[in-house]
């Protein structure tokens, strides 16, 4: 039987989250079940999660966060982290973070692209390692 995981993926930066899940599913094992669910931005991430737990107990929490010219970016990068934190703890679930906290729209593409840099490769990684 296939293990089931649940990409919440924030649409945002859509170039960005899109390179980061193309780059996830170019290195997870195949023996995963992988449902895709789409969210207008980082925050709305840890609600997705919290609802779908009685149903997965893996998550790939996909996103990016741009500093901007306001004090927006801290807060919604330490909310959104502090989340996922307290989801894994309270919840008992395992949630991979691929929300990328960055100050640069490049560090964002970046870590996006088809390199060896790409955060979604490093994600599936870490599951493959975990669970398979």
């Amino acid at each position: 039987m296939k293990n089931k995981i649940a990409l919440v993926i924030s649409d945002y930066y859509k170039d960005i989250t899109n390179g980061l899940t193309d780059g996830f599913n170019s290195e997870l094992n195949k023996n995963f079940d992988v449902s895709f669910y789409y969210v207008t931005g980082a925050w709305e991430i840890l609600y997705k999660i919290n609802s779908l737990t009685k149903h997965y107990d893996k998550f790939v929490a996909v996103g990016a966060v741009v500093k901007g010219e306001t004090d927006h970016y801290e807060y919604i990068s330490s909310g959104v982290t502090n989340g996922l934190v307290n989801l894994t703890i309270h919840k008992d679930i395992y949630i991979s973070n691929c929300v990328l906290n960055v100050h640069h729209i490049e560090d964002a593409t970046n870590r996006s692209s088809k390199n060896n840099k790409n955060k979604g490769i490093e994600s599936a990684k870490a599951i493959n390692n975990l669970f398979s």
